[in-house]
């Protein structure tokens, strides 16, 4: 389960990215100032950095506590 539980996160990170990048190059978004595309790109950027960030320290730490058994 822990394994299926990974990959599900390891795929949202890369719907943050996905979605990041399709806000910027979107046509559909047009109508949508410059600057407010950006920003919000720039916040999935980041929030899926942060989740990537988060998968691997939970990994470690799970790691971590495999080899002091």
């Amino acid at each position: 389960m822990a394994k299926y539980w990974k990959l599900f996160s390891i795929a949202v990170v890369v719907m943050y990215f996905l979605l990041g990048a399709y806000l910027l190059i979107s046509p559909r978004f047009n109508n949508l100032p410059k600057e407010i595309k950006v920003i919000f790109a720039v916040f999935l950027f980041l929030y899926g950095g942060w989740r990537l960030a988060r998968i691997f320290t939970k990994a470690r730490e799970e790691r971590k506590e495999r080899e002091e058994e």
